[in-house]
């Protein structure tokens, strides 16, 4: 069977909403605080620990992914943190960490300032291959042309000097290999441009030029466990529902910022 499924929200309580349960794996928000400040993180629980590619933490294997919510609150705690992030984010997710009886590095993440109530994703499905694309996308202030817009940040001895971010995260049930993997960047990221020429999404600061980006766009791709799938470019059946699921909840995404 062939087609895009939207995963509907299932239940609410006072501190997590699922937003699906499918294929072995779980997803749902989770409502904290970190240093006094309310926030939110998306927790996608997989059955058991997954190979995984970050662009934040780079190659390795987790059994979550999350996607977690900076308020305002927390910018200049991030920022005053930025050279070791993994305190910075360890306060941050602490009450997450502890709800899942996990810590920082047995779990992989990304970060943004889109609340995570504003997450969207899409599923695409073909006979027994099956993608998920999980994303949340603000680009008001921020998108651009890369190349053309110049820098608004530099980093030194890995300090951001000064730093919307569309994030995606895609899961599938083939097995990938670091190879794959990494050959998934291309396919997802340009189904990001797709979305956005698809929106007329333009720089924020030059509206003339058509945005690719935000400049702090993040991906995380997760192995699967069923047969190996070599090769995921828009040739293979495999990397096409790649780009229609990431495509889509990009596209939503954006939407759901922009309240349309």
């Amino acid at each position: 069977m062939e087609g895009t499924k939207v995963i509907s929200e299932l239940k609410t309580d006072t501190c997590y909403k699922e937003l699906g349960s499918f294929h072995g794996v779980k997803a749902g928000i989770v409502y904290h605080k970190a240093l006094g400040a309310s926030t939110n993180t998306l927790v996608i629980e997989l059955p058991e620990e997954r190979n995984i590619l970050s662009t934040r933490t780079g190659l390795g294997k987790a059994r979550y992914i999350l996607n977690t919510h900076i308020p305002p609150e927390l910018w200049d705690f991030m920022h005053d943190n930025s050279s070791d992030w993994q305190t910075a984010y360890s306060v941050v997710l602490e009450e997450v960490l502890e709800r899942y009886g996990t810590d920082l590095d047995k779990v992989s993440f990304l970060s943004t300032g889109v609340d995570q109530d504003k997450i969207a994703w899409a599923e695409e499905s073909y006979e027994e291959f099956w993608v998920l694309a999980f994303a949340t996308a603000g680009v008001k202030t921020n998108a651009m042309r890369i190349g053309c817009d110049a820098a608004s940040g530099i980093e030194r001895n890995g300090k951001f000097e000064k730093i919307g971010t569309i994030n995606i995260i895609l899961l599938t049930g083939s097995t990938l290999e670091t190879p794959t993997l990494a050959s998934s960047y291309i396919t997802l990221t340009e189904a990001k441009n797709v979305a956005l020429q698809e929106l007329d999404i333009r720089s924020a600061v030059h509206p003339e030029w058509q945005a690719t980006g935000t400049g702090t766009d993040q991906i995380i791709s997760v192995s699967g466990g069923d047969d190996k799938y070599t090769y995921v470019g828009g040739h293979t059946k495999l990397g096409e529902m790649m780009a229609k699921a990431a495509t889509q909840a990009v596209k939503q995404a954006v939407r759901n910022c922009r309240g349309y």
